[in-house]
């Protein structure tokens, strides 16, 4: 977690996945929210790291946002972000119900056991309307699978028409289904062959049985505005996505900015995609990429 807070801001890859997800996400609440581009919209922003993601769209006038996160650590960043609203929580076990119009998870499915009952868990917490949106990021394509997956506990790679289908079972329509980080898809294929690792039928999380800290339901609905929302609990029912406190080497290199030269062609690069990627349509997009945005409306 130390390094992910160091490299947010340097690294190319999360600069321009946060700038791709931003334009895309607001594209759509401008349209279902024009009088003020949904910038009043309640948004939780879950699995959520250090913040990042969550910081962008509260520089960009987003008023209603709050953070949650599972790691106790990745809580006490995002407070250095000056984020207030922080929920410490299990997507298997929430703690909230009709409560939010848009539901963000970037890059927190793919390391859950059971996606799919966390999909039915969003889409609890989405309030009962036409525009409750949930937006989704994951890796995308088992061809890219290799070491870095295995370091930072994925149990999978998503293809579009997997998770679109996987989306649609759980209550979703989809508004927006595209590849992204398509221009360096070749390096990280090329990382596939050089660091490959075998595909999991079944990948088995290494941490179980660890106490971790949750809110309950009750503390989320008396405790609405306590800066970290919090109690422990035991998680006995759910292999979760967070990460052991102990990091190899290995886990700590892979936040770690390429040289300078190489940072910055690498973010004009993928720059250059996100705005080939703003004037296509929505229904348009790459056969392949490095990851994978899916935006979905809930529907009864």
């Amino acid at each position: 977690m130390d390094m992910l807070y160091l490299a947010e801001n340097k690294h190319f890859w999360h600069i321009a996945r946060r700038e791709f997800i931003y334009q895309e996400i607001s594209r759509i609440l401008t349209c279902l929210y024009p009088q003020d581009s949904g910038k009043n919209v309640k948004i939780l922003d879950v699995g959520a790291g250090t913040g990042s993601i969550t910081r962008h769209f509260l520089s960009q006038g987003f008023s209603n946002i709050a953070l949650g996160e599972i790691h106790p650590q990745g809580l006490e960043y995002a407070k250095t972000y000056g984020i207030k609203d922080l929920y410490c929580m299990d997507l298997l076990d929430v703690p909230f119900q009709d409560e939010f119009d848009c539901i963000f998870a970037f890059d927190v499915l793919e390391h859950i056991d059971n996606d799919a009952e966390a999909l039915k868990n969003m889409k609890s917490m989405l309030k009962n309307n036409t525009k409750s949106l949930l937006a989704l990021s994951v890796p995308a394509h088992k061809w890219l699978w290799n070491m870095h997956d295995v370091h930072v506990h994925h149990k999978r790679r998503y293809t579009k028409i997997e998770l679109v289908n996987l989306m649609k079972q759980n209550g979703f329509e989809i508004v927006c289904a595209k590849y992204f980080f398509i221009s360096i898809t070749p390096l990280l294929w090329i990382r596939a062959l050089l660091h490959s690792a075998p595909y999991p039928n079944k990948q088995l999380d290494s941490i179980n049985n660890l106490n971790i800290t949750s809110i309950s339901s009750n503390t989320a609905k008396s405790n609405p505005n306590q800066q970290i929302n919090t109690h422990m609990m035991q998680n006995k029912k759910t292999s979760c996505y967070v990460e052991s406190c102990e990091k190899t080497s290995k886990e700590e290199l892979r936040d770690t900015p390429p040289p300078s030269l190489i940072n910055s062609s690498l973010l004009g690069l993928c720059r250059l995609e996100n705005k080939i990627q703003y004037y296509l349509p929505q229904n348009l997009s790459a056969p392949f990429g490095g990851s994978l945005l899916i935006i979905g409306r809930s529907v009864s």
